[in-house]
C-alpha cells in the first residue's frame, strides 16, 4: 500500500495550537515590557461629579464583585489595547483577592473595528452572565478580528454561542447604544485613550500594576 505524506496545510493545521500559544506568550511579553517601561499613570480627583455618578449608575455596565463593596473600581478598555492586556492580570488578581473591591468594566474600543466586534460580543455574552468569561478569554487570546475567531474563543470559555449570536442578533442596536454611551462618558471624564481606571473618585489614566492598583485602592478606602 502506497503511504500518504501529509501536505503542507495538514503540516500546518498540526501545528496550528503551537503556534497560537506562541502568539499569545509573544504578546504577553511585549506587553509587560511595555508596562513596565511606562512612566507613572497620570493621576487626578474628581470628585463625586454629575458626570462620575453617570459612569457609575449606569446599569447595563458588566460588573464583577459584591454590590455593596466599599470601592467601586471602573476599567476603561480595549481588547487590542496592548496596555489594557497587561494590566488585565493586575486587574483580575485584585478582584479575587480583594472582596472589598467591585469593577465594572467599560468597553470602549477605540482601536477600530476588531476592537468594536470583541466588545459587541463581550457585551451580548452578559445577556447569558458571561461577560467576564468572555472578557478574560479575549484578553487571553490574539485580538479576533472576524466572527469565527471570536467563536472559536468564546466556546473555549464556556460561552453558549448559538444564544449568543440570537442574543446579539437581538440587542445589537441596545449594544451599539451602550458602547456608544461608554464612549460619550469617556470623553466628558476628559480620556484619550486605554486603559483608564476610576478608582472611587481618583482618575488614573494609563496602566496600573498590582502594586500600584492597591495603592490607588488603600487611597480610595479598600
Amino acid at each position: 500500500m502506497r503511504s500518504v505524506q501529509p501536505g503542507p496545510g495538514a503540516s500546518l493545521a498540526a501545528r496550528w495550537p503551537r503556534l497560537t500559544l506562541a502568539v499569545v506568550v509573544g504578546l504577553g511579553l511585549l506587553a509587560t515590557v511595555v508596562l513596565q517601561n511606562l512612566p507613572p499613570p497620570d493621576h487626578r480627583s474628581v470628585g463625586r461629579t454629575p458626570v462620575v455618578q453617570a459612569v457609575l449608575s449606569d446599569p447595563e455596565t458588566p460588573a464583577v464583585g459584591p454590590s455593596g463593596a466599599p470601592v467601586t473600581v471602573v476599567v476603561f478598555t480595549d481588547v487590542q489595547c496592548p496596555i489594557c492586556r497587561a494590566s488585565e492580570p493586575a486587574l483580575q488578581r485584585l478582584i479575587r483577592s480583594n472582596p472589598r473591591v467591585r469593577v465594572l468594566f467599560k468597553d470602549w474600543p477605540v482601536l477600530g473595528p476588531a476592537s468594536r466586534l470583541a466588545a459587541r460580543y463581550a457585551l451580548a455574552a452578559q445577556r447569558q452572565g458571561r461577560y467576564h468569561e468572555l472578557h478574560r478569554a479575549l484578553m487571553q487570546s490574539p485580538p479576533p478580528e472576524t466572527p469565527d475567531a471570536v467563536e472559536q474563543i468564546a466556546r473555549r470559555a464556556g460561552v453558549d454561542w448559538p444564544r449568543l449570536v440570537a442574543d446579539l442578533e437581538r440587542d445589537g442596536a441596545r449594544i451599539d447604544a451602550q458602547l456608544d454611551r461608554q464612549g460619550f462618558q469617556a470623553w466628558t471624564l476628559g480620556l484619550v485613550g486605554t486603559p483608564d481606571y476610576l478608582v472611587g473618585t481618583d482618575l488614573y489614566q494609563g496602566g496600573l500594576d498590582d502594586r500600584a492598583l492597591a495603592r490607588a485602592v488603600k487611597r480610595a478606602g479598600g
